[in-house]
């Protein structure tokens, strides 16, 4: 057998974002292309609740190589990210006690080649402390290494500036109590970018505190004057969050690699879709309405993110095996004259394996994103009962082997900006109603037919712990779908047979990429406010109907009992995919 590769309709129209969206993407040496001095853009942050949006500048320094290779990768040189933030934005945001500032921030980057687009996350962007008193705007100076990315077609590929994900981590030294109105220090200091510790965050992650815990604005808590509490000690204070677009008209294009072998349709000057900001559009999201890939001019191609250092599971062990029957609804029917095993009344010995997926729930009415199963989380571990039906008819090359699937997925935690500047949070559970069917035919090596997995299964999607803005909304546990939705993930593996799609192959031993590129997510019931306010409309209006998709990873699955199965330390983790703006 071969394994797969693989009150409140303006506040909560924008929850619909929280429950899916995204894509899967997969880059050279020489430092040649982008701006030498760097880019500089205007950016509006939008911070806690009753906050007013924020303006920023952002100096964007990076290298990027002249040219690059199909199918190698191509790495993009470390990234310097220079936020300014005004005097005045310091002293409505940042609390009084605060004697320095550090940050943390994940930075969404549009790649576009032709008509092929999608956006990467480049994580775990820090700044090191600066003082936060003065009377001048008070620069952090973010940097960190990005991952590379590889393309399976020529044509330039541009990188753009996209979103931010910014926390602030305000912190607070041992002192003594300053009169009312003493600046902590001389306010004709220069805010001194390069000095103290490091950034408190250390999970990479953006993790949204409590929005409504910042200080309002307006409230007179700068960090140029005020008091210090008697009996203060040292330590961090409650994290300012933010999430910062681009403004609209600027020209965010970082650098442009030259891969020969195709040709572009991608405008050297940097204004192609997803290379300018529009109004009332994220920088990060897609700006045309034609999806990725769907235009019949330009180069078609698939762009996939490599990582040097993916994470590690600890797992050596694999957990029970599934039980239950295949879907009868989900088995094709066999060719005749396949023998199909094992004969009726009996029932083949459980065959285990297990690993890990990843990946993105996407939303086609909201554009927002969610990942689920984050390796960089605590991950579920899927486990396969293999073999559980075979249909075999040799003299037409058809080969099938169906198994069952069995997860139960952590809740995952979703932020994003409804209507392009509200803060929006929320819980989201897929609960999965019994395994799924895995089916896999197909004979690529010997009988030149590509190996098609369909893994089918159904799953409730439960939405829970809704903030808006920072306000819960309380809905309580029971909203969720009417229905359970009809999961249909899709591998193929195909490479060197005609008709090659080119894009990275899916078998169920080494893993590869699963796609569900028309999911129907059904309307809502049970999304009741502790108010006795019903918002099952609202959500099945925000969220509810076709056309969005689930786009996951899956890593090499392992065997408890047969080394052969699992060359490798531990049960290895996938890399994150990220949203792209096509799965076709």
């Amino acid at each position: 057998m071969s394994r797969p590769r693989p009150r409140r309709v303006v506040q909560l129209a924008g929850v619909a974002a929280a429950a899916l969206l995204a894509g899967l993407l997969p880059g050279t040496d020489s430092a040649a292309s982008g701006e030498p001095d760097g880019v500089s853009l205007a950016y509006t942050c939008q911070f806690g609740a009753g906050q007013d949006p924020q303006d920023i500048s952002v100096g964007i320094k990076q290298a990027y190589p002249a040219d690059g290779t199909v199918g190698k990768p191509i790495q993009p040189g470390d990234l310097t990210l220079t936020v300014g933030i005004p005097r005045a934005a310091v002293t409505a945001l940042v609390p009084a006690e605060a004697d320095t500032l550090s940050g943390s921030t994940d930075m969404k980057t549009n790649i576009t080649q032709g008509t092929s687009r999608t956006v990467v996350i480049w994580p775990d962007l820090t700044a090191k402390s600066t003082t936060v008193a003065g009377s001048g705007d008070l620069d952090l100076v973010f940097t960190g290494k990005v991952p590379g990315v590889s393309v399976t077609a020529g044509g330039d590929l541009v990188f753009a500036a996209g979103d931010l994900d910014l926390t602030l981590h305000p912190q607070s030294a041992a002192g003594t109590p300053s009169d009312p109105g003493t600046p902590t220090a001389d306010p004709s200091t220069p805010a001194d970018s390069g000095t103290g510790g490091s950034s408190s965050d250390d999970s990479g992650a953006v993790s949204p505190s409590d929005i409504s815990g910042n200080a309002p604005a307006g409230s007179g808590s700068g960090s140029g004057s005020g008091t210090v509490a008697s009996g203060s000690a040292a330590g961090p204070l409650t994290d300012i969050t933010g999430l910062c677009a681009a403004k609209a008209g600027q020209d965010i294009t970082l650098g442009t690699v030259t891969v020969p072998g195709g040709t572009s349709s991608t405008p050297s000057s940097g204004t192609s879709t997803g290379a300018t900001g529009k109004p009332g559009t994220p920088s990060g999201s897609p700006t045309s309405s034609t999806p990725a890939g769907g235009s019949p001019t330009g180069t078609r191609s698939t762009i996939v993110p490599l990582d040097a250092s993916p994470p590690h599971s600890g797992r050596t062990t694999c957990d029970a095996a599934p039980k239950g029957e295949l879907d009868p609804s989900r088995l094709p029917t066999p060719p005749p004259g396949a023998i199909v095993l094992p004969p009726a009344g009996v029932v083949y010995p459980d065959v285990l394996l297990c690993g890990y997926f990843t990946g993105f729930s996407n939303v086609n009415k909201l554009s927002g994103a969610m990942i689920v199963n984050d390796p960089r989380g605590t991950p579920a571990l899927a486990t396969l009962n293999s073999n559980r039906r075979l249909a075999l008819n040799t003299s037409e090359d058809y080969y099938e082997v169906d198994s069952l699937l069995g997860i139960d997925l952590p809740s995952s935690h979703s932020t994003f900006l409804g209507f392009g500047f509200v803060p929006i949070t929320a819980d989201v559970n897929f609960v999965a109603e019994g395994p799924m069917t895995v089916v896999s035919s197909g004979d690529p090596q010997s009988g030149g037919i590509p190996q098609i997995t369909i893994v089918g299964g159904y799953q409730d999607l439960r939405l829970s712990n809704v903030k808006v803005n920072g306000v819960s909304m309380n809905i309580g546990s029971g909203c969720h779908t009417a229905t359970p939705l009809n999961v249909v993930l899709t591998g193929r593996q195909d490479e060197g047979l005609p008709g090659d799609d080119g894009r990275p192959d899916y078998t169920i031993q080494l893993g590869g990429p699963l796609v569900d590129g028309n999911l129907v997510i059904p309307p809502f019931t049970g999304c009741d406010t502790h108010d006795g306010d019903n918002l099952d409309a609202l959500f099945t209006a925000s969220l509810s109907g076709p056309g969005n998709t689930l786009n996951f990873v899956q890593a090499p699955l392992c065997s408890s009992t047969d080394a052969e199965y699992c060359d490798q330390p531990d049960i290895p983790l996938p890399q994150l995919p990220v949203r792209a703006g096509s799965t076709k």
